[in-house]
């Protein structure tokens, strides 16, 4: 059965950040966690460096999930780690040369639940001005999507057609496209507990999250509209959940 996966909090909105370096004028540190993924945090930094979170000892959220956004990591050797209760690391997933500067989506088999987290990169020939556009340390809640009515994908234009005096169209593009998902679930009473509480963590549906779709593919997303609840049976719940991608 197709499944959805939301990650609707990020823990470096809610520990203590620190980042290597000093953030350049108008691109503060806070921009890897604003949920934006178009506000950039940049540094002058030209060497190795790395952001780290400390979680409250008190509230200690489980991670399964780490996602960088419009970065220039290309070429660069990465590491995400956590802490071993010491003064040691240890790898959350193999280090790894990175390839390109698109999404980077890491994920663990288990949730680990430590004090603190990091992501580093490691280089010899040094970064140019080093950037990104967000960091977001979560863990998924995945939820079956019933089969009827099927789930769909569409694609939401940003086009505004114009018609002239002489009756011809004009197309005026205003941004990229963005894709939109379609799902229903039907959950049960735990399930359904499970759903609020990864939904109360978008304050309101004011922010957007990450969801794994049902081809597998991370989208930066937020609600279309509020869920809406369905109660026609005893023992389950249907829920209509529509996400509309961010960009």
């Amino acid at each position: 059965m197709a499944k959805v996966t939301l990650y609707t909090r990020n823990i470096l909105e809610t520990g203590t950040v620190t980042v290597t370096g000093t953030a350049d004028t108008g691109y503060p540190e806070s921009r890897l966690y604003d949920r934006s993924i178009d506000f950039y945090w940049k540094d002058t930094n030209t060497t190795s460096y790395t952001i780290q979170v400390i979680q409250s000892s008190s509230a200690q959220k489980s991670i399964d999930f780490l996602a960088i956004e419009r970065h220039n990591f290309n070429g660069k050797r990465l590491r995400w780690q956590s802490d071993t209760g010491s003064t040691a690391w240890a790898d959350a997933t193999t280090h790894w040369a990175q390839s390109g500067n698109g999404q980077i989506v890491k994920t663990l088999s288990t949730t680990i639940t430590k004090l603190k987290w990091r992501f580093s990169v490691a280089t010899s020939s040094g970064i140019a001005n080093p950037k990104a556009s967000e960091v977001y340390m979560s863990a998924g809640s995945s939820f079956a999507i019933m089969a009827g009515p099927a789930p769909s994908a569409e694609e939401l234009d940003n086009v505004q057609w114009n018609k002239t005096v002489g009756g011809l169209e004009r197309a005026t593009k205003f941004g990229d496209r963005r894709r939109v998902r379609n799902y229903t679930l039907m959950l049960t009473t735990a399930e359904l507990d499970t759903f609020r509480t990864a939904i109360a963590d978008t304050s309101g549906y004011s922010k957007p999250f990450y969801i794994k779709d049902h081809r597998g593919s991370y989208i930066f997303s937020r609600l279309a509209e509020p869920p809406i609840e369905e109660y026609g049976d005893k023992t389950h719940t249907n829920i209509n959940l529509r996400t509309i991608e961010v960009l």
